[in-house]
Parts: C-alpha cells; structure tokens; sequence
C-alpha cells in the first residue's frame, strides 16, 4: 500500500510514545524518578465499596496496596495485571457505566508494563490506592458524567 500525506496549516504529525516515560510525558502523567500518579476506572456499590469491573471480588480501598500477578509480554494490550491508565482514558472506559468511580493510584515506574501500541491503558502488578476522585474534578467530561449520574 502507497500513499502520500501532505500536511499544511498548523497540522502536525504525532508519534505515539515507545518507552513508558515518553508514555508519561505523552499522557501528563505526574512522576517523580521511581513513581507515577495514574487512574483507573471502578465500580462503587451502594454500600461504597469500589471494585473492579472485571472481577467484582477484587475491592480497592483507599489507603490500601493491591498487587496482582502482572504479565510481562508487551505484545499483549489486553492481559492479566492491575490496568490503569491516564485520566481521559479511565474516563472514557467507564463512561457508559451507571456506577463509574475514579480512583487515583500510584505504582512504581519500575513495575509498569506498557503494551506495544497502547491506546493509553497499561498495566502493573502493584498499586497503592490514594484516593477516590469526585468526578467533577476530572475536567470537563468528568463534570458531564458527574451530571449524568446525577452526582
């Protein structure tokens, strides 16, 4: 397959990130050295527990560390581990859902494995929970899910 792009105006070609800190400088990912600030979608119950959508046994509590067996092959976007993501991206997967909560969780940088080609979702064998964020501080499609759910 052939093909020619012209680009003119303000266009601009975007490379997507091949290594997890170019991932995190991509995405706004907040990072020291040695670990990084990610989100990731969950369901929280009318009793205020919040659980994952794949496996509702597994709960997240604030505070709290939560490990995982991660797999390791990068090939793979969709695998066994804990998957986080950027905020957006997080926010778009529970979009649909009538229960969605966000939580913010931090993992070291060392534990990540960033599939090839991801979309903006990656995965981790260890996360510590920092807390649960109100959507509306989850910009402007946070606000409109906010609403939505009626929240």
């Amino acid at each position: 397959m052939h093909g020619t792009i012209q680009i003119s105006g303000n266009a601009r070609i975007v490379y997507m990130p091949k290594t997890i800190h170019e991932f995190m400088d991509f995405y706004g990912i907040k990072h020291t050295k040695t670990k990084a600030t990610f989100y990731k979608a969950v369901r929280k119950h009318d009793d205020g527990r919040l659980v994952s959508d794949y496996d509702c046994d597994f709960e997240y509590k604030v505070g709290e560390t939560k490990t995982e067996k991660c797999d390791i092959d990068t090939e793979r976007t969709c695998s066994y581990g804990i998957h986080i993501s950027h905020l957006d991206w997080a926010l778009r997967f529970g979009s649909d859902w009538d229960n969605l909560a966000i939580i913010e969780c931090e993992t070291k940088i060392s534990d990540i494995v960033m599939p090839e080609g991801t979309d903006g979702k990656v995965r981790t064998s260890k996360i510590k929970v920092l807390r649960e964020v109100p959507l509306e501080e989850c910009g402007v499609f946070g606000k409109i899910l906010a609403k939505r759910l009626n929240r």
